[in-house]
């Protein structure tokens, strides 16, 4: 139960510093770095 509890903690806190990250950087760095679940597209280069 030990193990599962800091496994969940840890996995809490992880989840919490991504999310403080993501908003610090905006929603579209966030999602070019992959921080949500949003599709990362990338631009296409045409000549």
């Amino acid at each position: 139960m030990l193990t599962h509890l800091t496994r969940a903690w840890r996995i809490y806190s992880n989840e919490k510093a991504r999310a403080a990250l993501a908003l610090r950087l905006g929603p579209h760095l966030a999602r070019d770095i992959g921080l949500d679940d949003a599709p990362r597209i990338l631009p296409t280069l045409r000549s």
